[in-house]
């Protein structure tokens, strides 16, 4: 896979030119742009696997550790069809020139289908506790992520089984892939349509209380999805072979992987940060606060699954029944409860 600019290459930016096409050769801007993003995401699966090691630690189980996983590994899939799809690189191989494969799956339902639901979900599941005041756990996980799944599946299947004319197919004077424009309407309608129902959620939630950085996330969440749509729509629809244009293609694989990688780290970062370096006075500065606010009932119903060990499968209670007030249940942390002096002693980290 070459990024010099070879006979080959003069030869395809020639032939663009007789359909009008203006077309930016692939070459080494391009190449930066997979190495320096293919190194963040590396780096980022390493943190990830830690996450996943350490996600009985209590600020990190209610991040709901197993989903953000999910969604890196969605990012990465769409960090493999925008690098496809978007004239980034050759595509010399008939893998990649299944344009079904790597548009439809890896960059729409895979990428930014999934990413997008993702978001959504964890806002979903916040607006589920401390909106609505319910456990967000057992059956409406299941139909929550179900729904998700199912709806991206489905989308993915028939968009694979219809005619290519109607969705996508591959062009080999100009080594790119062709959408048809009904089709990225479809898939910009969906996107927006998630992002319509994070705004609704982070509105309804304008006045609740919450512990910890819940409300930066659920800002986060909702620009994340903004952004990456404006941009997405306006290079899908408004420039003609977005891909041709180096400035259109680097920009657009930059905005949407920088944003996706605020969005996780936003979530996730403050308690990854301290479970490595701060671990047991973290804990114990997590504890005091979810005391000195009265949220016990909140975080012990904080987004998870049964499967997701969030609080209320390994905390044990911090009060004990006051009218409602919930409690939490795991019983290595009673010791350390019991023993919390009324002011915190240790500066609140990070």
């Amino acid at each position: 896979m070459s990024f010099a600019f070879t006979p080959e290459e003069q030869l395809r930016v020639a032939i663009a030119s007789r359909f009008g096409i203006k077309l930016d050769p692939i070459g080494y801007v391009d190449l930066s742009t997979v190495i320096v993003v293919g190194t963040v995401y590396a780096i980022q699966f390493i943190a990830v696997i830690y996450q996943l090691y350490n996600r009985n630690y209590p600020p990190l189980g209610v991040k709901n550790v197993p989903l953000m996983a999910s969604l890196y590994f969605g990012a990465v899939a769409w960090f493999l069809g925008d690098i496809f799809t978007s004239g980034i690189v050759h595509l010399s191989s008939p893998v990649l020139r299944t344009c079904k494969f790597t548009l439809i799956w890896l960059r729409a339902c895979l990428g930014a289908y999934y990413v997008a639901a993702m978001f959504s979900l964890r806002c979903y599941s916040l607006y589920y506790v401390f909106y609505k005041g319910k456990a967000f756990k057992g059956t409406v996980v299941y139909l929550s992520v179900g729904l998700v799944v199912m709806s991206i599946a489905l989308f993915g299947i028939i968009s694979t089984v219809v005619p290519t004319h109607l969705t996508t197919k591959y062009l080999p004077v100009i080594d790119m892939c062709e959408t048809n424009r009904n089709y990225i309407i479809a898939v910009v309608v969906v996107v927006w349509s998630i992002a319509s129902f994070t705004a609704v959620m982070s509105w309804r939630m304008r006045h609740v209380s919450f512990c910890f950085n819940e409300r930066r996330e659920i800002f986060t969440s909702f620009v994340v999805i903004i952004i990456g749509g404006i941009l997405n729509t306006v290079c899908l629809l408004g420039i003609d072979v977005y891909p041709a244009s180096l400035a259109w293609r680097t920009a657009l694989v930059y905005v949407n992987h920088a944003g996706i990688c605020v969005g996780y780290w936003v979530i996730m970062g403050e308690a990854t940060f301290n479970c490595i370096f701060d671990r047991e006075g973290y804990l114990q500065y997590w504890i005091d606060t979810l005391k000195e606010d009265e949220m016990e009932r909140q975080y012990a119903y904080d987004a998870g699954n049964e499967a997701t060990l969030n609080l209320v499968e390994y905390t044990e209670p911090m009060s004990t029944m006051v009218g409602d007030r919930h409690t939490l249940d795991r019983k290595w942390l009673e010791t350390a409860i019991e023993d919390t002096p009324a002011t915190p002693s240790n500066p609140k980290p990070f």
